[in-house]
């Protein structure tokens, strides 16, 4: 029932169960927040407008409709945050070019620490669960499964305990290294120069992982050709619609536009998912 989908979900949700404070504090976000903020502004912004400095910068378009006639809603440590006027896609533009956010990935390590906090793990444990039976109510367990961004391998661990044949995709070196530690084969490059076989996957996983790519439909078509015919997709982001955004607006963690270059809300994620040749799960 979705009294009960709701309760589920908010066993996994530690600003509900610990309070937002004690959660961030005991999961090192606190610590990496202050990390990440501290020198943000001048690390990215021109001094001389307040805006993402045009060396490190590319232009772009809405990445659902493919428009250029943004709305700007906020300007946050140098990223404008836009509104697409053909279609309310939520957008970052200008965004960081592809060079600078693929080393920003390879050498983070500050949010990696919170990811292995046991608090976390714990908290993300009743998650993949969770997740994982929806997954399995609509396919057959017996299978590959491919986690892409798969960070420090949490999921692919809990994912095999229930019989899946796990894979990972992630280029974070401490994360690969961790996962292959575990013996789970790890793909170290991004997905479109991974030599991966097309329809191979009975699932494909990406959690929090969609809000971060620059050309998300183009990613998604690579994700379908990689799925069996009756494949699955879970996918997870951030909720443009939540209640925690409509109160903090533009302070909410979420708008980070080094990181965070998509904001969907349900209605945009369907639609791109629909018009990228999937069928959405009520």
């Amino acid at each position: 029932t979705p009294e009960e989908r709701l309760r589920r979900k908010n066993e996994f949700d530690g600003n509900l169960v610990l309070g937002v404070g004690r959660f961030n504090r005991q999961t090192g976000r606190d610590k990496h927040l202050a990390g990440v903020n501290a020198g943000r502004r001048e690390q990215f912004a021109d001094p001389t407008t307040g805006l993402l400095r045009a060396e490190i910068s590319r232009p772009r378009v809405c990445p659902l409709c493919g428009a250029d006639s943004p709305r700007q809603l906020f300007v946050k440590e140098g990223f404008p945050h836009n509104r697409c006027t053909e279609c309310g896609m939520n957008y970052v533009a200008p965004v960081l070019r592809e060079e600078r956010l693929h080393s920003h990935y390879l050498g983070e390590d500050s949010y990696t620490r919170v990811l292995m906090n046991e608090v976390q793990m714990e908290m993300d444990r009743k998650k993949f669960n969770y997740g994982l039976e929806l997954i399995e109510s609509l396919t057959p367990q017996e299978g590959r499964l491919l986690d892409v961004g798969c960070g420090p391998g949490v999921f692919l661990e809990v994912a095999r305990d229930r019989g899946w044949q796990v894979e990972g995709l992630e280029f974070n070196a401490w994360c690969v290294e961790r996962v292959r530690r575990l013996g789970i084969p790890v793909f170290d490059s991004p997905l479109e120069k991974a030599e991966l076989s097309p329809g191979a996957y009975r699932c494909i996983t990406l959690w929090t992982v969609l809000e971060h790519i620059v050309e998300p439909r183009a990613f998604l078509e690579s994700i379908r050709r990689l799925l069996a015919p009756d494949g699955v997709v879970l996918i997870l982001v951030p909720n443009f619609d939540s209640l925690a955004i409509r109160v903090l607006h533009e302070k909410a963690v979420t708008f980070s536009g080094d990181s965070h270059v998509n904001h969907f809300s349900p209605a945009t994620l369907t639609r791109l998912l629909e018009s990228s040749g999937f069928a959405v799960a009520d």
